[in-house]
């Protein structure tokens, strides 16, 4: 029983290390670094992101990658539409909300300065609300992480099929 479980084991094993020998080699990056906004109503939704290398003087810029992708009032926003649009991080390229840190884009009809929404359209309380950040882990991590699952399932796995052996 037990060599059934380490053939399987080593078969997995094998069939990772070739398939990531076998993959296109990539030249090491800089980590992108991605978020995702919001407003309080959910009226603005939005993305960007940026190399975290770009984050090492505190302001990433359009000049530096800073890529944006906004919707709001139907209507679709780039960095092309702000073209002095910018990012405050710490010096790691994290975003903490409610600490100053955030995004400075100014569109025609809106602006996201830092922590706060303002819609230039409406002059009520309404258009004024706050913009929550959340950050989107790179694919590299959810990849370790899913590994690192396996792994825990299939010691799992391993632990009960061998107290069910000795059990018998």
């Amino acid at each position: 029983m037990t060599d059934s479980i380490f053939k399987k084991l080593a078969a997995a094993t094998v069939g990772t290390a070739l398939i990531f020998s076998l993959s296109e080699t990539i030249p090491a990056q800089a980590a992108a670094v991605t978020y995702n906004f919001s407003n309080d109503d959910k009226t603005l939704t939005g993305t960007f992101s940026f190399d975290q290398a770009a984050a090492d003087d505190q302001e990433v810029t359009i000049a530096e990658g800073l890529k944006i992708s906004a919707s709001y009032g139907g209507q679709s926003y780039t960095e092309a539409d702000d073209p002095l649009a910018s990012v405050l991080t710490d010096f790691s390229g994290t975003i903490f909300n409610q600490a100053g840190l955030g995004l400075n884009f100014t569109p025609s009809s809106f602006n996201v300065y830092r922590d706060n929404f303002i819609d230039l359209n409406d002059s009520t309380a309404a258009g004024v609300q706050t913009v929550t950040y959340t950050s989107v882990p790179e694919p590299s991590l959810m990849l370790g992480l899913s590994v690192f699952g396996l792994s825990l399932f299939l010691a799992k796995k391993t632990a009960s099929a061998s107290s069910s052996s000795t059990k018998a």
